[in-house]
């Protein structure tokens, strides 16, 4: 029996400079189909910009080439209004459906921070991003840290604790570290590993505990 095949839409969002191969690369890497969505974000200027406006241009006619019923969108950003630049990168990134993929490395700086601090603000809601390098053209993943995350500051011995220790850390050395029960310990554990702060793995009959960079941040800032 043939069973169904489950799409998930992807939508991804980009600005876009007169580069195009920094949109189309990492979107043909990670690959579309027809209910593929694209959002190129591009400054209040693009309509006088005839450069600007050939690349959205090679971007649509690469895409069409692919699937042509995928629909390149535009959003405009007011480039000159720093606040309204994050709020409509908000908007847009919140208005996505399905599994929403982010693009840094093209499009103009006054684009590319509001997008940034706006991806970093609802990281729970993209499910990837991707950076075209200028130094050597790969494209590579990049891991959003939670900048938003906090903890109980009773646990924050813990986090320190498991910082110090060589990773990744056993749970045993995190409570020989500390003067807590391992059951306190385990407890810290968890609530840190919910809010994307650490990363576990179970090796044999041992539990081990790594910080992720939101971890490391967090560290750092208690200090």
């Amino acid at each position: 029996m043939q069973r169904n095949r489950v799409i998930t839409v992807k939508s991804y969002i980009a600005p876009i400079g007169y580069d195009s191969t920094r949109v189309t690369r990492p979107i043909l890497n990670q690959g579309v189909e027809q209910d593929t969505k694209i959002e190129l974000l591009v400054p209040t200027t693009a309509a006088e910009d005839s450069r600007g406006n050939q690349a959205i241009n090679d971007v649509r006619q690469i895409i069409e080439q692919i699937e042509p019923k995928i629909v390149v969108q535009t959003t405009t950003v007011p480039y000159d209004d720093f606040e309204a630049a994050i709020e409509v990168c908000d908007s847009t990134i919140a208005d996505a459906e399905g599994e929403i993929i982010v693009i840094f490395g093209g499009g103009p700086r006054d684009i590319f921070l509001p997008l940034t601090i706006a991806s970093l603000f609802r990281k729970d809601q993209i499910h990837s991003s991707y950076q075209f390098s200028d130094i050597d053209g790969q494209v590579r993943e990049r891991t959003l840290p939670n900048l938003i995350t906090d903890i109980p500051t009773e646990t924050e011995g813990t986090l320190e604790a498991i910082y110090d220790l060589k990773p990744p850390a056993s749970l045993t050395e995190i409570t020989d570290a500390l003067d807590i029960s391992k059951s306190t310990v385990t407890r810290h554990v968890k609530l840190f590993e919910q809010q994307g702060v650490v990363t576990t793995e179970t090796q044999g009959k041992t539990k081990v505990v790594q910080l992720t960079l939101t971890g490391r941040l967090l560290v750092k800032r208690t200090q």
